[in-house]
């Protein structure tokens, strides 16, 4: 069995946008959550810059995720945070294989 396909991905959004962040963050959570080889879903919001957001993830393998970022909910809040301009700068994304 292939090791957990692990990707993080940060988010900088204007700081009058952050309560929009979070709604995209609710909107696309609990659809992701239960989509077919997720097996951690997780925010954060940083403590020093409550404008930079954190999400973690793990998927069964890569193929999981690469679905997930297809999903309509996935490219619906893109979408919406393209179309509203809510970051300051492109978001950062990592990839790895958990260990």
């Amino acid at each position: 069995m292939a090791p957990a396909y692990t990707v993080v991905a940060d988010f900088h959004v204007r700081d009058d946008a952050i309560d929009a962040m979070k709604q995209v963050i609710d909107e696309v959570t609990g659809q992701s959550l239960g989509e077919e080889g997720c097996q951690i879903y997780h925010w954060s919001q940083g403590a020093d810059d409550p404008a930079w957001f954190l999400l973690y993830m793990e998927w069964r393998d890569k193929e999981s995720f690469e679905a997930h970022v297809a999903s309509p909910h996935v490219q619906k809040a893109e979408q919406r945070i393209e179309k509203e301009k809510l970051l300051t700068k492109p978001a950062g994304e990592w990839h790895y294989y958990r260990l």
